[in-house]
């Protein structure tokens, strides 16, 4: 059976700060790609921050999903072959979107938006109407979610809506990417992550952002769980920047 390392990064995101972000990114995605990471995943909303109060500080920071936000990590990919999955703020067709999008060696693979937002995402953000991603990488075949998406279940009000249908069914995929930004008043690993690899029997990635922004607090716990039940963490710390590596199964 071949296996694979990918890496899940934690920091803290400046609220707006979009050069500031990619900075702080950067320095964390080639520490893990240097480690040999095939798979890097970022947080939700990793370029701008969560806490938006409104459209206006949304559009501020937004990007088309090929814009420089996503251009400055190609030469990362293309030095190491690898791919880096990072969230940001999407501007599509006039509208506003909690988007993560996939970057490998050859550019853009894969994009995916939130389908159920929660909290700050309401203040002006677009719920998807898009199907869920798949890349098809040497890493193996990647899927992503994001937070509340971990669910698994589309919203009701999704046009295509069915009480059966799953974003990735059991073996649609190898690696599910979980960008979240999780709060800090809950257990850990969070059930909703070992659930979703269960369902799904696939490994999942947990990218989760640290640190407090206007009233939020985010816990981090960034984690990779595979599909065997291991769980890779950054012991028993859960307010620290860092690089959380782990091996999985493809």
């Amino acid at each position: 059976m071949m296996s694979t390392i990918v890496s899940a990064v934690q920091y803290k995101p400046s609220l707006l700060d979009v050069r500031e972000n990619i900075t702080t990114a950067l320095r964390l995605v080639h520490e893990a790609a240097v480690k040999g990471a095939r798979v890097i995943v970022l947080p939700e909303l990793s370029m701008s921050g969560f806490a938006i109060n409104n459209p206006r500080e949304a559009f501020d920071v937004c990007q088309d999903r090929h814009g420089f936000q996503t251009q400055a990590f190609l030469p990362i990919t293309q030095a190491f072959n690898c791919h880096v999955v990072l969230g940001y703020i999407e501007l599509l067709d006039s509208n506003l979107y909690n988007s993560a999008v996939t970057i490998g060696p050859a550019g853009v693979v894969a994009n995916a938006q939130k389908h159920n937002l929660h909290g700050c995402d309401h203040n002006w953000a677009t719920p998807s109407e898009m199907m869920p991603t798949l890349a098809i990488t040497e890493a193996g075949r990647l899927g992503v979610l994001i937070c509340r998406d971990a669910c698994n279940n589309y919203r009701e009000s999704y046009k295509f809506y069915r009480p059966e249908y799953k974003f990735y069914q059991k073996g649609s995929v190898d690696s599910i990417c979980l960008a979240t930004n999780w709060g800090s008043g809950f257990s850990y690993p969070e059930s909703a992550w070992i659930e979703l690899s269960e369902a799904t029997n696939t490994n999942v990635i947990v990218s989760n952002r640290i640190g407090k922004e206007r009233d939020l607090v985010f816990k981090g716990g960034s984690c990779i769980i595979s599909r065997s039940g291991r769980i890779w963490t950054y012991g028993s710390s859960f307010t620290d920047e860092c690089v959380v590596g782990g091996i999985i199964e493809l």
